[in-house]
């Protein structure tokens, strides 16, 4: 057989295959046989008629076509073997001639990563985590709020009150809010800043107009930096009535903790902002060092591993939308964006992620990471929690049955990638490196008590 080699893309070869006459007719009589058995020639038994006979009945392209399809995956095999390749995902030969017998076929290759010199690199370690009293304070403001009781009254709005209102707002012209019956906390901290002064004193019925600017850095890009034009329609006031900074309050709260008291709720908030905070700045470490370690790294990948991206990130959109209760079609459609405009618009992110785990994979290979086997269990237990919505007996069960189909050796990847950014992050910022918490493993949930203290806008 005869195999040359031509790269046609990045990572990507072009293989022509002459395989031997000699083998092309044996592969063609055994064809010839198949189909004369499965369609028995007048006069003959099932799979005896002379190669001759079944040619002239059925047509050489018929016989060469079933001799192909038999043979296709060993010349395949042989094939990537001469050419010395690894192909990313196995691919379709082509007939490029029938007399001879040449195919051909356009084969990815695996994506490659190399690194430079990266022992100099360094990032600037995150300063020390620190919790403050007033931070814990707000906390239990917002805690004191969740909890409070509201009497509808028929006088001005005071700070402290509940309003409900009709909110519409305009920035050069064009409506950027438009709430038509929402519930608001008149504190100093609404935004934009300036906008519980501008309605103290109002009742129901009163209609403000009045304008406001957002600060640069707010959250919503949208309104970030913006002047609004605001009209509010104030329907309802309500006091507010906030319970006592006790024990009674900390023991409703923290009941399902076995919190008793108003220190223990401190310092049970405390914990859970100490390692909120400790996560984000690990997160925005490991960002960093990610990013320092691509700046020496050459990359290259085919566009089947691109494409094989996007489409985990698509059927990853999927799955969420369906958990959700939604369908992907009708969640199109609410975007007003095609399937194939939504791949286009993931392109660029999905480009980055795989530079990333690729280069950070040859890290992990550079540098002998590898998973525990309970890390390894922890980090499917989580994917089978996020992707499947299951948990113990289950996620095991999951994972048992994932063992066939190729899914096990995708999470053992996506782990050991994840493993290997946490230890560049603390070998670039200079730490001593300490064995990594497993992933996925369960920690007690004191995420629970800030999640509460979150005050999302509501609407009646």
């Amino acid at each position: 057989m005869q195999v040359s080699v031509e790269s046609v893309g990045t990572r990507e070869v072009e293989l022509t295959v002459t395989p031997d006459e000699g083998r092309i007719r044996q592969a063609m009589r055994q064809a010839a046989r198949r189909i004369s058995k499965a369609r028995p020639v007048a006069g003959f038994r099932p799979g005896k008629a002379p190669y001759e006979l079944v040619e002239r009945m059925f047509g050489r392209e018929t016989i060469l076509n079933e001799a192909l399809s038999e043979e296709a995956s060993a010349f395949y095999r042989e094939a990537i073997q001469e050419a010395g390749i690894q192909p990313y995902e196995q691919t379709l030969f082509g007939l490029e001639s029938e007399d001879p017998v040449v195919l051909k076929v356009r084969v990815p290759l695996v994506p490659e990563a190399k690194l430079e010199d990266y022992a100099a690199l360094k990032i600037e370690p995150e300063p020390e985590v620190s919790i403050a009293d007033e931070e814990i304070d707000d906390q239990l403001k917002s805690l004191q709020r969740q909890h409070a009781e509201y009497e509808q009254v028929e006088r001005s709005i005071e700070m402290g009150d509940q309003v409900v209102a009709a909110v519409i707002g305009k920035a050069d012209g064009q409506e950027v809010i438009n709430m038509e019956s929402a519930t608001l906390n008149v504190t100093d901290e609404m935004m934009p800043p300036g906008f519980a002064e501008a309605i103290m004193g109002a009742n129901t019925g009163d209609t403000l107009e009045f304008t406001l600017s957002y600060p640069e850095d707010f959250d919503n890009e949208e309104l970030a930096g913006k002047t609004v034009d605001f009209m509010v329609d104030i329907s309802i006031v309500r006091q507010t009535t906030l319970p006592p900074l006790d024990d009674e309050l900390a023991t409703k709260v923290g009941e399902s903790d076995g919190i008793e008291t108003l220190t223990q709720l401190r310092e049970r908030i405390a914990q859970a902002l100490f390692e909120q905070k400790e996560a984000a700045a690990r997160s925005r470490e490991t960002r960093a060092a990610i990013d320092a370690l691509v700046s020496v790294a050459t990359v290259e990948f085919p566009q089947a591993a691109l494409d094989n991206e996007i489409e985990q990130a698509i059927q990853s959109q999927r799955s969420r939308l369906t958990r959700m209760g939604y369908e992907f079609e009708r969640y199109l459609q609410m975007i007003g964006q095609t399937e194939e405009e939504l791949r286009e618009q993931l392109r660029p992110d999905a480009e980055r992620n795989l530079t990333e785990r690729l280069v950070l994979a040859e890290y992990a290979r550079a540098e002998g990471i590898d998973l525990e086997p309970n890390e390894m269990q922890a980090a499917f237990r989580d994917f089978a929690a996020n992707l499947y919505g299951v948990y113990g007996a289950r996620a095991e069960e999951a994972m048992r049955n994932a063992a066939s189909s190729g899914v096990l050796a995708s999470v053992y990847g996506d782990a050991r990638v994840r493993k290997a950014g946490r230890l560049l992050a603390d070998r670039l910022a200079g730490r001593e490196i300490k064995p990594v918490t497993p992933i996925g493993e369960p920690n007690p949930d004191l995420q629970e008590f800030l999640d509460a203290s979150q005050e999302a806008p509501s609407q009646e």
